[in-house]
């Protein structure tokens, strides 16, 4: 296989992997799923979902460490140190903004006894959500970015990864805007999508 084709591929992959989670994530798809395998389903499709996302993205993981990649960059000391240091900080800052949400729901526990956990929470506006909308999503691309051992195949793997957070915000706040409404509407138009200090 021709050495552009394993970046290629991991692109697509992922490319592939962000449509599905995103289509998955909708409620038209979930009330599509309830109108073929019943209301019951409700408790159980959070943990479905959170289930193949986890399955699928797994092989798309280990295609970097497998697949025959060229290295574009490496990080240097003492840049390494300061780069490893601020990967550090956004891996606390990632575990910190989980804190902030109803774990249980957001891994679909909460369903099992109440379908409708996701729509009854409230919506989380402290902590790391005072800053961004998307705090999981701007320290995920912090982390990538920051990584020190580039090679084209992982840089592929970034590339998607970040398209997939930027785009994936689109479908998830028209969902955020269904539940919460104005209060959301206004979150929006108070807190940047994000960027820090840029409100696109």
């Amino acid at each position: 296989m021709d050495s552009i084709a394993f970046p290629i591929v991991v692109f697509i992959s992922m490319a592939a992997w962000g449509f599905l989670h995103s289509w998955m994530a909708s409620f038209a798809n979930k009330k599509l799923a309830r109108r073929y395998f019943g209301e019951k389903l409700s408790r159980y499709y959070r943990l479905i979902f959170i289930a193949v996302a986890g399955l699928t993205l797994f092989p798309i993981l280990a295609m970097p460490l497998f697949f025959p990649a060229k290295v574009l960059w490496r990080i240097p000391p003492p840049w390494l140190i300061v780069t490893i240091a601020l990967q550090l900080l956004a891996l606390v800052a990632i575990l910190v903004t989980f804190l902030q949400i109803d774990l249980m729901a957001f891994i679909g526990f909460r369903q099992l006894t109440n379908p409708d956990a996701e729509r009854e929470n409230r919506l989380v506006i402290r902590g790391m959500y005072r800053f961004v909308r998307h705090p999981l999503y701007l320290f995920s691309i912090i982390l990538l970015w920051l990584i020190p051992w580039m090679t084209d195949v992982l840089l592929a793997f970034v590339i998607a990864s970040t398209l997939y957070f930027i785009i994936g915000t689109i479908p998830e706040e028209r969902k955020l805007l269904d539940i919460y409404g104005d209060q959301y509407r206004r979150y929006q138009e108070q807190v940047p999508r994000i960027i820090p200090g840029i409100n696109i």
